[in-house]
């Protein structure tokens, strides 16, 4: 007489088919467990520009305007290598005005800070309110080259004793279309308040993303970087100077491309001028009323190669008061 026998284990066959199971399902899954980080990453990012915005409201009511877009001191006769940032301005309305208290922001130059151990270590200190945590980059200081100065002359950079980077910043202040037609000037120290963006403070951009990776597609080898939250370097090679610290949508979004605008002084491809984001179609912005938009990367742009129609949506949303109406984006 035969007992039956219970199977105590799985066959070899049924173990693959459960194996093949399981990596399908895992296969199937992990899309929209990625798509999901990114979705919370996003809200986190729109988050801090929300407060930024916040910010900048906050400064205009105490101040009447927004900060410049660098502080430079004209009365030095251009001696002065390096200016404070925007975004340096904000501090007290983030809940870091530790920071800008010990960085002796008012009387002191930045080189001056970045010359003192104490601050400097404040300056590479990465904050999380100005980095989006999309931005894909080895370690969290990665930024712009700062070089030691060698010798005299302005464009051989700051007089620090090594070379170093300064933690980054993902938001850049909206310098405009056109030179200087923005809320953020790049060095003419403008007085800007809500007054002056006659174009309605919906309809235009006041801070904008900078990805630390190469945009896809890009023309040229340089850049982009992301900004730094500090201050920026009087030099002339284009890595430090306001451009760390401003964008423009003169350079179409994610790329950096050039749209040819009459009177330009930048008449080439500028990734590192442009605004553009790890975000998958486009990137956020603040707008001047506080709201934040994700604008897509497809906005209406015009590459006019005769400067005579650069007023597509998207450069218009850089300028305060070009007058032209905008619709829907």
């Amino acid at each position: 007489m035969f007992r039956n026998r219970n199977r105590l284990g799985f066959t070899l066959v049924e173990l693959l088919v459960v194996i093949a199971i399981i990596g399908i399902l895992v296969g199937l899954l992990l899309p929209a467990v990625q798509a999901a980080r990114e979705a919370a990453r996003r809200m986190q990012c729109t988050n801090n520009l929300k407060q930024i915005g916040l910010a900048l409201h906050n400064y205009h009511d105490v101040y009447k305007k927004f900060p410049y877009g660098s502080y430079l001191d004209k009365s030095a006769g251009g001696n002065i290598n390096s200016q404070w940032a925007w975004s340096v301005m904000l501090l007290p309305y983030i809940e870091q005005s530790a920071m800008f208290n010990q960085l002796n922001v008012g009387p002191n130059y930045f080189e001056q800070a970045a010359n003192d151990p104490v601050r400097l270590a404040l300056l590479k200190t990465p904050l999380a309110a100005f980095i989006c945590p999309s931005d894909e980059e080895a370690g969290v200081n990665r930024n712009r080259p700062f070089l030691k100065k060698s010798a005299g002359g302005l464009c051989l950079g700051m007089r620090l004793p090594v070379d170093v980077e300064f933690a980054k910043s993902n938001y850049m202040g909206c310098n405009g279309n056109r030179d200087n037609d923005g809320i953020f000037d790049s060095g003419a120290n403008r007085i800007i308040g809500f007054r002056d963006i006659t174009d309605g403070t919906s309809n235009t951009i006041i801070v904008g993303e900078r990805r630390s990776k190469r945009y896809p597609n890009q023309t040229v080898a340089q850049g982009p970087w992301a900004g730094i939250w500090a201050g920026q370097e009087l030099t002339c090679t284009g890595l430090t100077n306001v451009w760390c610290l401003l964008g423009k949508t003169e350079f179409k979004m994610n790329l950096g491309k050039h749209s040819d605008v009459a009177g330009s002084t930048t008449a080439t491809d500028q990734p590192l001028i442009a605004f553009g984001s790890q975000h998958t179609g486009g990137a956020n912005f603040v707008l001047a009323d506080g709201s934040v938009r994700f604008i897509s990367e497809s906005i209406q742009w015009n590459d006019d190669p005769n400067g005579l129609n650069d007023f597509g949506a998207y450069h218009m949303l850089g300028a305060i008061a070009d007058g032209k109406v905008i619709g829907e984006y």
